[in-house]
């Protein structure tokens, strides 16, 4: 990485709506690191207040002062903030309007604006993101490595991890989209291994929050929009909402040259289409960029046109095979993946990708080639004589795909069988969830383990009543139990297990921590649940 400097004059001037407080020159005044955590700052820091969550970031200026920030840059007159004694009166303040936003672009910035250096898709939705953002990941590695560079020029943010050109860097417990510094380190570690490509999971939390604000995209795509984050977004308005300004950050992207730009939407999904399309529409109104729109999706699921659609869907349990039809004809896919929800995880990729200019044969390759993705689906075997799964479905929708997806799965080798679900909900997340999923559960599943997933400050047993609620709406006591535990909760579950029957664990998925109070401690379903199968192996 080269070296890395911002001057306070370069600042401004990206900003050009800032006031600037101090008394030294700006051109003289440089950083040569950009953060909000106060904590982190160290000689020659950017530090920028943060107000809102547990704290508000302008009670730390003088603290990151006293560390060495050069440049202190918050949305609070200097005024105020010096007579609280939170600001040296000296100091060189910058007064913003929105200093999320201004976070996002000084890291920009300091990383000399990578973003306009890569091919950028930006995926989003409530559902399918990872998976999807890993689809395009093997698609766009493929065609880098038909282009004669081995190891492929792709790389990819998720909320699973970082990797460039195949190689990891952890993102973090429990993240969303990563912040924006790390969010634009991550774009010049690109730019400087030489990739040509960036995919980035966009959430509706980094995108709420101005993580990717500062993100020139080509291609912005949903996989869908359902029912979750409403205790953050406060309504399912404001939830889609957050989502559209992926869209409308691609439309006021200026375009790069002989880079294709487009929206794809998930023709459909009746929670974002209308939505999304007609914030596509302002925008377009707005700028003088073109970006074609183009939708995918299943015959006979909606009346809106299909620019790329699934055919002849073969559904197995090992693969998924369908024919493709799209504005240039027609292609064959085959895929590990399995059920619906993957199809159209397929058909968001595919179609970004052919937007994107990728070849039809590349395509194939780089979905065929890609094994599973990591708490999707993913099977675990110690030897038992059942199929166990871990899966990180975590809303209702998401679970209802999942059961769906398994149950053709019950009984193979066996006459009969049962789909066993353990889950739980988050503490200090949207409580209406709790009780449809257990609905979903009760209904669909033919036995529910009740658990522990992230509790956090909540109690837990409280949690488990409102999901034990939706539960008995389709299932009495003899199809259901509560096992506050997890780790028993899974073994409960191993242990009740007969031939034929399949065993899933669904809500923490790749994750690898669980929440407590406000201590994170370590966790893995994956090894909770071979832990579980040797136990009743012996």
């Amino acid at each position: 990485m080269p070296n890395l400097t911002i001057s306070l004059a370069q600042l401004l001037q990206l900003l050009p709506h800032a006031r600037y407080w101090g008394t030294a020159d700006p051109r003289t005044v440089f950083a040569q690191a950009v953060t909000f955590d106060s904590r982190a700052v160290g000689p020659g820091s950017l530090f920028v207040a943060v107000a809102g969550g547990r704290s508000d970031g302008h009670r730390f200026l003088a603290q990151a002062a006293g560390a060495g920030a050069t440049i202190l840059l918050g949305t609070t007159p200097p005024t105020a903030l010096i007579g609280s004694g939170y600001l040296p009166p000296d100091a060189p303040y910058v007064q913003v309007a929105d200093s999320r936003k201004a976070l996002a672009v000084a890291a920009a910035a300091l990383y000399d604006f990578p973003s306009r250096k890569l091919q950028v898709l930006g995926i989003t939705g409530t559902d399918g993101k990872t998976t999807t953002c890993t689809l395009l990941e093997s698609i766009l590695a493929t065609a880098s490595t038909d282009a004669g560079a081995p190891g492929g020029r792709a790389g990819v943010v998720t909320t699973v991890g970082a990797r460039i050109q195949g190689r990891e860097s952890d993102t973090g417990l429990h993240v969303t989209t990563p912040d924006a510094p790390d969010v634009q380190r991550f774009l010049g570690e690109m730019v400087e291994a030489g990739c040509r490509y960036a995919v980035i999971e966009s959430t509706s939390h980094g995108l709420a929050q101005a993580r990717v604000a500062a993100v020139d995209f080509d291609v912005a795509a949903v996989t869908n929009i359902t029912h979750e984050h409403l205790d953050f977004h406060g309504t399912r308005d404001a939830y889609v909402a957050a989502k559209a300004l992926l869209f409308r950050s691609l439309y006021a992207s200026p375009p790069k040259r002989g880079i294709p730009r487009c929206a794809v939407l998930n023709a459909d999904d009746a929670g974002s289409y209308g939505a999304l399309l007609a914030a596509l529409n302002e925008e377009a109104s707005i700028h003088d960029y073109h970006v074609p729109v183009r939708s995918y999706g299943i015959p006979g699921h909606s009346g809106v046109r299909l620019d790329v659609s699934a055919h002849a869907i073969d559904y197995a349990p090992a693969r998924t095979r369908f024919t493709v039809q799209w504005w240039g004809g027609e292609f064959p896919i085959e895929t590990k993946l399995i059920g619906e929800f993957n199809v159209y995880n397929i058909l968001c990729a595919v179609t970004a990708s052919l937007a994107t200019g990728i070849p039809v044969s590349t395509i194939q390759e780089g979905v065929e080639r890609l094994d599973g993705v990591l708490g999707r689906m993913q099977r675990m075997d110690a030897g038992q004589p059942f199929l166990a799964v871990v899966d990180f479905a975590h809303t209702p929708i998401s679970l209802e795909n999942a059961l769906r997806t398994l149950r053709p799965l019950v009984g193979q080798g066996s006459a009969q069988g049962r789909l066993i679900a353990i889950f739980g909900s988050a503490g200090l997340r949207d409580r209406e969830k709790r009780y449809l999923m257990g609905r979903v559960a009760g209904e669909l599943a033919d036995y529910t383990v009740i658990t522990a997933e992230d509790p956090r400050t909540e109690d837990l047993a409280d949690i488990c009543r409102s999901i034990e609620r939706g539960v008995r709406e389709y299932a009495d006591s003899s199809r259901y139990a509560v096992v506050l535990d997890r780790t028993e909760a899974i073994q409960y579950a191993v242990d009740m297990a007969r031939p034929g029957d399949v065993v899933a664990a669904f809500g923490k998925g790749h994750e690898r921590s669980m929440c407590f109070g406000e201590t994170e401690y370590p966790w893995s379903d994956q090894d909770a649940m071979l832990a579980a199968l040797q136990r009743r192996q012996r």
